[in-house]
């Protein structure tokens, strides 16, 4: 953080006596690479080949909760998905490219967890919407340890971080969606951009939890949202305006459906 700009109070922060500090928000660049560019495994182009493709993923999935990442090979994931090996090896030239499809796996689920649909009576600020959103990510995580091992634990990989990253700048605007349902964000920092660092602290704090607890702890957990809201809150009145409430109903009734 050491590019940090010191341009005095934020007139978004609104906190007198505190001095934000403001990043060259428009020099970051969240996505400078696709996943498509960064990932070293073919991409299924039919549905016969979707199909394989996911039984092997799944096969993978259950073969790193069982066994860890240690002993993992092709073979072992082809015969769990019960298909040939010559077909693991079509799709992902080494264990690498295995785990590195299974992180953009994890990180459409995180996107879909914060996109799930908030009853406005529990949401009486923008940071009860973190709060909600941290939680239902812990409770993932630990539910699913090659999750936790290939995202932020022993598993990880160079390039598995920076397809991490993109797919961490996806869940930032699902989670500014959820939030714009309830609330009129500050258009400055980009609200994608603030929340997407956010979700940078939270994998480093929730990394040191992995290290202690071999989980994410709720105690873990809750400096967590502590620690990112104050980081927001350089940029973000605690209180933001609400929007009228038929602007928000719709959303959780058409869920009920």
């Amino acid at each position: 953080m050491s590019a940090l700009l010191v341009l005095g109070e934020s007139p978004q922060a609104q906190q007198p006596g505190i001095e934000a500090r403001h990043m060259p928000w428009n020099s970051l660049s969240f996505e400078s690479a696709t996943v498509e560019q960064l990932a070293s495994y073919r991409r299924p182009s039919q549905a016969r080949g979707q199909a394989t493709f996911e039984k092997l993923l799944d096969a993978a999935h259950l073969l790193i909760e069982e066994k860890g990442v240690d002993d993992f090979s092709l073979a072992n994931v082809a015969e769990r998905a019960g298909v040939a090996t010559g077909s693991a090896y079509h799709f992902f030239p080494n264990v690498g490219a295995v785990f590195i499809a299974l992180v953009e796996r994890y990180d459409r689920v995180f996107s879909e967890i914060v996109s799930e649909p908030i009853e406005a009576s529990a949401v009486d600020s923008w940071q009860d919407i973190l709060e909600l959103h941290f939680e239902k990510a812990r409770r993932f995580i630990n539910a699913n340890p090659p999750a936790l091992i290939l995202i932020i634990g022993p598993g990880r990989s160079w390039q598995s971080k920076q397809v991490d990253t993109i797919g961490d700048s996806h869940i930032a605007i699902a989670m500014m969606e959820s939030m714009e349902r309830f609330f009129v964000l500050p258009t400055h920092p980009p609200p994608a951009q603030l929340l997407h660092l956010g979700i940078r602290i939270l994998e480093g704090l929730w990394e040191l939890s992995v290290q202690q607890h071999g989980r994410v702890t709720k105690e873990f957990s809750r400096e967590t949202t502590r620690a990112v809201a104050a980081y927001m809150r350089l940029y973000w009145p605690s209180h933001l305006q609400r929007r009228a409430p038929e602007s928000v109903e719709p959303d959780v009734a058409s869920a009920d459906q």
